[in-house]
Formats: structure tokens, C-alpha cells, sequence
């Protein structure tokens, strides 16, 4: 077994490694090790390869268990940190030496096939909106999908680079809590087909036995105009604004800009005035904007370019200005890496849809933004990954986790995870989904 790097893996590795920690690390290959260095040092970190970490698609790789306490390291989340691996690894991980150190675990091998998404590249059993799931993964099979196991090893490997190298001064994190919201639809009423707005309607009342949209309903529709109405039950963003701010936090919503499925895309358009009033309304009380782009532009590079310039378009002539732009893919639509080029050939400064619908966690197992690698190619892209923790539909709603027994908890332990890893607790949370007091109850849990 031997790996070929190649100089856009090694810079990867680099930029990742300089990210997390905040140190110029000098990275090579050597037999079947990667050597970490450091400039005037003679002190390294030796790495061995694992093969299955680079190869695409399913692989072989089992799970094992390592508990760092034994060893006399700190597990951030738990004390036994867990382990993909083609074979048991040996004992000890970490072999400090005179020379510096030799773990004896892949940890950058892990993080190059988590990162990169390596398990999904040319999968075919996906689900029915053609997305590779949670409960095809390797995380879910193996009971880590809630850890960040990424940032869990490399907080182990921080500890080992703080005992060859003392005088070192490592980048500290703050955690983050990141609320995004996905605008698929601003108002109920506002902007329905006649044949919407009497299914609407008809819901409300044979289902729920509610009859107040029997007048509500046709009022709204017929006076959303320069700007929603007040009295929409999906016009809930004065009130997330408000929440946001209570807590020092910027919100950002992803617009959809245009329409390639009728049955799966939104019902507005940035054209309308009260769309155009809510875009000024958010970006005047300093929240952000961003794309939401419609439910084919994951494989149509064309379609989603032309959304984005939409936007740009229509931000530019109502005066918003922003110096970064980027968003999440209609129903977290992703083929990697596909989709991820096409962000980057956009000129997108970031996307955030690598998380699951069908059960919450950590996709690529970290809760840290990092710099994206087309693994296929060997490129690094300009683009980065906001790794999305969880979905508010996730949870809650009955075609997925459905958890009716205090669904607060689940949001809140994925929380206390990024929390310990310093990482940013990325949240979706629709726009729409805040009808009940319940869910409303939930989300100011979460602060």
C-alpha cells in the first residue's frame, strides 16, 4: 500500500490544519506516514496512512473505540473517542519521543475522508429526493452520527502538538450559535393560487377544525401587497429578528430566486414588493441575506448561477450590500462534489447544506467551518463548508426523527456538543414552523 499525495492534498491538509489551529505547519510525505514539522524545528509528528480514508464510496472501514484518559489525553465530549478503521490501530496511539511523537491512528487521513464526503461520492442508494441519507452512512451504522468526531481527534492531536511543541501558541475558538432560515415560504396566504389558498383553507378547516381562514385566508391573499401582512401565520421574521437580537445574533435567511419544479419551488418571487420590503427590513436591522437556491440547481450549474446573479441584481438595485454571499440547497438537495463546484464556480463565499434531513448530527463530522477540497480533481476551492447540525423539521416533524418526548433535549445535547469542541451550532429553523407556541417555546429553549 503506498498513497501518492499530491501537492493540492498537502496544501489541503495545511490550510485545514492552519485553520484549526492557527500555526503554518510544514506537511510531508514520507513511506506510508505523513510527517508534520514545524519551521526551525527539528521535532515532528509522524501519522500512518490508512488507505480505506481515500477511497470513494463505501469501503471497508469498521469502528473502534479508543479511551483517551488511559493514555493520559482529554476527550472533549467523552473520554472514549470513536475510531473508523480499516484494522484495530496499535496501542498506544500516541507514542511521544525523543523526535516528537507517533500517533498511531489516522486522525488526518479521518479528517480528509469525513470532510470530503469520500462515503457518498458515487452512491446510488439514495432516497427519494435523490440524497444520500443519514441511515446510508457510516456514522449511522456505527452510532457516531451525533458526534463531531472530526474536532474530537483533532483536539487530541492540539494536546499532542502542545507536548512536542510547548512554546507554540495554538488558536483559540469561541463557540458560535449560526441560526439560519430557509425562506420556502414567506407567507401562507399571501402569495397562493386560488386552488392553493382553497386547500389551505379546507386543511384549516376538516382537519384542524379551525374556521378562521375562511375569512383570513382570502383578506391576506388579496391585501399582501407592498409588504406582508402582519396577520400571515408564516410572517414570523419581526419576530425572529427580535429573538436574534436578545441574544447578540445575526440570523440569515436563504431566499429561493427562481423556479425549476412548480411542485417543489416557492410560490413568491424577489420581483414582488412585499418581498422586496422584507429583504430591506432584514438587511436594515443588520442581518444577512443569501441564497436559497430552487429544487434542481444541485446538478444544473447554469440555473443556479443564473438565481444567484438574481439576487445580486435585485439586492443591488434596492441598495443592500453585502461582502459575503452564500447559502443552502432547496431540501438539502447535495451531490458531492458536484454541487459543491458549482458553488464555488459561482463565486458563493460559503454554503451550509451539509447536514441531514432524515435524522440530525454531524455529516462530516465536524461543527467547524473549513475550507471545501474537490477530492476527484485534487483542487482547492475558494468555497467553505458551514456544516449544518440540525433541522428543525428533522426533529420534529413525523416523516423523520419525530421525537414527541421533550424534542428541547435533542437540540440542545447536539448544542453542548459543538459547545465543547468550539465550534458553531449551525440551526435551520423555517420561517413557517412557528405557528404553535410549542415550537416557538423550543426555538428560545435553544438560546
Amino acid at each position: 500500500m503506498n498513497i501518492a499525495f499530491s501537492f493540492e492534498q498537502l496544501d489541503w491538509f495545511q490550510r485545514i490544519l492552519g485553520e484549526r489551529f492557527g500555526i503554518a505547519f510544514l506537511l510531508r510525505k514520507a513511506d506510508n506516514s505523513l510527517i508534520l514539522g514545524v519551521a526551525g524545528s527539528g521535532k515532528s509528528i509522524i501519522f500512518p496512512v490508512n488507505k480505506s480514508f481515500y477511497e470513494f464510496g463505501e469501503t471497508d472501514l469498521n469502528c473502534y473505540e479508543w479511551n483517551a484518559q488511559k493514555e493520559n489525553y482529554h476527550g472533549v465530549v467523552e473520554a472514549t473517542l470513536k475510531a473508523p478503521a480499516s484494522n484495530e490501530f496499535l496501542a498506544p496511539i500516541v507514542d511521544l519521543h525523543v523526535n516528537g511523537a507517533t500517533i498511531n491512528y489516522d486522525i488526518l487521513g479521518l479528517t480528509y475522508w469525513m470532510l470530503n464526503r469520500l462515503e457518498e461520492i458515487g452512491r446510488v442508494d439514495l432516497d427519494n429526493h435523490e440524497r444520500f441519507s443519514a441511515k446510508a452512512s457510516h456514522a449511522w451504522k456505527h452510532n457516531y452520527l451525533d458526534r463531531p468526531i472530526v474536532d474530537e481527534w483533532l483536539e487530541i492531536l492540539k494536546q499532542v502538538i502542545q507536548r512536542v511543541w510547548p512554546n507554540l501558541k495554538v488558536k483559540e475558538h469561541q463557540f458560535q450559535l449560526n441560526v439560519t432560515h430557509d425562506v420556502d415560504r414567506p407567507a401562507r396566504f399571501g402569495f397562493a393560487t386560488p386552488v392553493n389558498l382553497v386547500k389551505s383553507i379546507l386543511g384549516d378547516v376538516i382537519k384542524r377544525k379551525d374556521f378562521s381562514s375562511l375569512l383570513l385566508g382570502p383578506y391576506i391573499r388579496f391585501n399582501t401587497n407592498s409588504e406582508l401582512h402582519s396577520k400571515d401565520p408564516f410572517n414570523t421574521f419581526e419576530w425572529i429578528m427580535d429573538i436574534s437580537e436578545q441574544n447578540n445574533i445575526k440570523s440569515s435567511f436563504y431566499f429561493i430566486c427562481g423556479n425549476t419544479d412548480p411542485k417543489k419551488d416557492a410560490d413568491y418571487t424577489l420581483e414582488h414588493p412585499a418581498i422586496q420590503q422584507l429583504l430591506l427590513n432584514i438587511h436594515a436591522r443588520g442581518h444577512k441575506i443569501g441564497l436559497h437556491p430552487s429544487y434542481n440547481c444541485y446538478t444544473n450549474p447554469q440555473a443556479l448561477m443564473g438565481e444567484f446573479t438574481n439576487l445580486k441584481k435585485i439586492c443591488k438595485s434596492l441598495g443592500i450590500q453585502q461582502d459575503v454571499w452564500g447559502g443552502r440547497m432547496h431540501f438539502l438537495r447535495w451531490k458531492h462534489p458536484e454541487t459543491m463546484l458549482y458553488w464555488n464556480e459561482c463565486g458563493l463565499s460559503y454554503d451550509s447544506t451539509l447536514g441531514y434531513a432524515d435524522c440530525a448530527g454531524f455529516r462530516a463530522g465536524s461543527c467547524h467551518e473549513y475550507t471545501a477540497f474537490d477530492p476527484v480533481n485534487h483542487k482547492v476551492l475558494n468555497l467553505k463548508i458551514k456544516p449544518l447540525i440540525v433541522m428543525e423539521c428533522t426533529v420534529l416533524h413525523d416523516r423523520y426523527m419525530a421525537i414527541d418526548e421533550n424534542p428541547l433535549e435533542v437540540f440542545l445535547e447536539l448544542k453542548e456538543k459543538c459547545q465543547k469542541v468550539n465550534g458553531s451550532f449551525t440551526l435551520l429553523w423555517h420561517n413557517s414552523e412557528f405557528i404553535s407556541t410549542k415550537f416557538r417555546n423550543i426555538y428560545q429553549g435553544i438560546f
